[in-house]
């Protein structure tokens, strides 16, 4: 690539007739300075003169904006882009001789005239002896796409793809749209060798403390049909459960169930492994470890009832659907134990009545997030117990349907199911005068018929201290039913009362200060991403505090760092290796020390391991579909010569640039000259 300069113009902001008037300033300028009697020659005097003319000139004309205008031939080299993949699966026994194909294949390239670039899975380099073959997985199809994308306005003019062709992460790169040729060598072997691998492990990532889990491993068998294998899972080097099976199909998954059992709080590692067979090609990939995160007891929610009433049945099949959610059910006077607390949510309907609530009971309301059912009877011994609705009614009733309010915001619903309650039948609601309190919010409003009132059915008021929602009446059972029985299921009854619950079951998080990661599992190739959120006494975000943390491995070996928080960013950590993590943070928030941990794993992502077969299918589709060809390993001079054969030529370009001339520090030097000389030339001539 060279430049040649083909024209330079020169032109100003303002108009050019400008230009004479400028001479014109200098002239008489100096000729005001210097025609007056001098104490120096006129030759001397003369040279003056001139100079102060020039001074004033030049001045006045940069005033007028003067522009160099530039136009720039450029002669561009056809590129060629070699594309190694670095990653793991590649034969070591390959590695040289490739290394010393490409760079053979680049110096051909460069005596033609092509400007040969580097690029390996995970950027460009400059030498081929930069390369490390250590990548646990492979995405052509970024690489590819980045390289349409860096060189899409030059003269690329083709791309040599060196791989074995196994593709095991990202989007396939087999449809791709390139406006480039791709030319791919195949590096490996096709022929499958004898191996068992594991291909992935299905798993729940969380799990609740006493309950049984699932693990499935699934095992690919290559070569060793009629044969039986075994397959176990082990936890702390020891193993717990272990399976057997004889193998009936060549090149198949077969898959092992295994019912696992929680333990401890907090992250757990399992290992499947298959017992290494005789005459295996590789072993690595025999075993893969599970990250399972334990966490503490299930939500429990408490339904105490007046009576048995339909509805309890309605939100009983709510709230056991739900993984994670434990409910109690106590009838009055038919219940003979009293539920066992702590109650996440306490839920009472038809309660308190005339005759007053049980003590246990009244502790839990005290102590738990609560929902009032009301009925439509006398409500006055309500009133003493939620601090939402306050009723003067004497038991008096509506026949009403609810009515979404159209400003709530506390948890979003699914617009598409809202036209659902159109179809609702009425149900029994309280009537009378309401005062609501001005801090709590209508979730649906009472509808009489076709009439909008401003009547509340379900209100929530979320408190500091705890929740309290009240639903104006009771008999809501009748919309699931009638639900159920129009669309097959009872979607929006669930969504309405489903989110509800979970709202008002869940504790809000008071804590100023708190750290916690996106996601309890990562890969070795991810950032470890930690969202930090502190708080004022005003319980308003406040940022550029300074988080001290340390993260300590599985072996007791810690780390130590330091950020500080921002608006929009979270704090990430790369290049952990996999095995599980403790973090703990701190920061000094209002004078005190506060302080959170938790616990995160970092899983191997070794995707390298699982497929070792070489895929030049995938390859000659590629190159097919871009215009090129697929060539094998001991084919490359046949490669160089088709590239040559493409005739590349150089592309010219020419630019333009428009550059103003006081940005020149020619410019500027060339006035503090004439500025010197004449400073220098009166005082050496006896004046200032």
């Amino acid at each position: 690539m060279f430049n040649i300069l083909l024209k330079q113009t020169l032109q100003t902001e303002l108009s050019a007739w400008f230009i004479p008037l400028c001479l014109l300033i200098g002239l008489v300028g100096a000729w005001i300075l210097y025609s007056k009697k001098a104490p120096w020659s006129k030759t001397v005097n003369r040279l003056l003169f001139g100079i102060r003319a020039s001074l004033l000139t030049l001045i006045c004309f940069f005033l007028l904006g003067p522009l160099l205008n530039r136009i720039d031939f450029t002669n561009e080299d056809p590129i060629a882009v070699i594309y190694i993949d670095n990653s793991s699966s590649i034969n070591e026994d390959s590695i040289a001789s490739l290394k010393g194909s490409l760079n053979e294949i680049s110096n051909r390239l460069d005596a033609q005239g092509l400007e040969v670039k580097y690029r390996d899975l995970n950027g460009y380099i400059t030498d081929l002896d930069d390369i490390s073959f250590n990548n646990e997985s492979t995405d052509l199809g970024n690489g590819l796409k980045s390289i349409k994308q860096d060189f899409e306005q030059q003269n690329l003019a083709a791309v040599i793809l060196a791989t074995d062709g196994i593709h095991n992460y990202g989007s396939s790169p087999q449809y791709l749209t390139l406006n480039y040729p791709i030319y791919s060598i195949g590096i490996g072997d096709t022929v499958p060798e004898k191996d068992l691998s594991i291909k992935r492990l299905n798993y729940n990532k969380v799990v609740y403390q006493g309950n049984r889990f699932p693990m499935i491993v699934d095992v690919f068998n290559n070569g060793y049909v009629g044969e039986r294998i075994s397959v176990s899972i082990s936890k702390n080097g020891k193993i717990i459960e272990s399976q057997s099976l004889l193998l009936t199909g060549d090149q198949q998954i077969n898959s092992f169930e295994f019912i696992l059992e929680t333990e401890e709080l907090g992250v757990e590692t399992y290992t499947a492994s298959i017992a290494t067979m005789e005459a295996e090609s590789s072993t690595s990939n025999n075993s893969r470890r599970a990250f399972v995160e334990t966490v503490d007891s299930k939500q429990k929610i408490l339904i105490a009832a007046k009576s048995p009433h339909p509805d309890i049945k309605a939100l009983n099949s709510i709230i056991s659907a739900k993984e994670g959610t434990e409910v109690s059910i106590y009838i009055n006077e038919l219940t003979n134990e009293e539920p066992e607390g702590p109650f996440d949510l306490v839920i009472l309907h038809q309660l308190p009545s005339t005759e007053g609530l049980s003590p246990w009971l009244s502790n839990w309301i005290e102590k738990s997030n609560t929902w009032f059912i009301t009925g439509t009877g006398d409500l006055t011994s309500v009133n003493s117990l939620n601090q939402v609705v306050s009723y003067n009614n004497r038991g008096q009733s509506d026949n009403v349907i609810g009515n979404l309010n159209p400003g709530f915001d506390l948890f979003t619903l699914d617009q598409s199911l809202i036209n659902r309650a159109a179809n609702y039948p009425p149900l029994k609601g309280a009537f009378g005068l309401f005062d609501v309190n001005e801090d709590a919010t209508i979730y649906l409003y009472q509808k009489l018929g076709i009439a909008e009132t401003d009547r509340p059915l379900l209100s929530i008021l979320n408190a500091d201290e705890r929740k309290e929602a009240v639903f104006s009446g009771s008999g809501f059972w009748k919309w699931r039913l009638q639900e159920s029985g129009q669309y097959g299921s009872p979607d929006l009854f669930d969504e309405l009362f489903g989110k509800f619950i979970q709202f008002m079951a869940t504790k809000d998080d008071k804590r100023n200060f708190r750290v916690s990661t996106i996601q309890s599992t990562y890969y070795e190739n991810e950032g470890v991403e930690f969202s930090t959120e502190v708080y004022n006494q005003l319980f308003e975000k406040v940022y550029d505090y300074n988080i001290d943390m340390r993260i300590t491995d599985a072996e007791g070996n810690t780390s130590e760092y330091n950020y500080v928080n921002t608006k929009n960013e979270n704090y990430s950590i790369t290049g952990l290796k996999a095995g599980i993590y403790q973090y703990v943070a701190s920061s000094s928030i209002a004078g005190k020390r506060e302080v959170v941990s938790g616990t995160f794993s970092v899983e191997k992502l070794a995707l390298e391991d699982i497929d070792l077969t070489a895929n030049f299918q995938l390859l000659r589709s590629i190159s097919r579909n871009s215009g090129g060809q697929f060539y094998k390993s001991n084919e490359t001079e046949k490669l160089v010569d088709d590239i040559e054969s493409l005739n590349s030529r150089p592309i010219a370009r020419s630019n333009i640039s428009l550059d103003p001339i006081i940005d020149n520090p020619w410019f500027a030097a060339l006035l503090i000259l004439l500025l010197s000389i004449e400073w220098f030339t009166r005082k050496y001539n006896g004046s200032y």
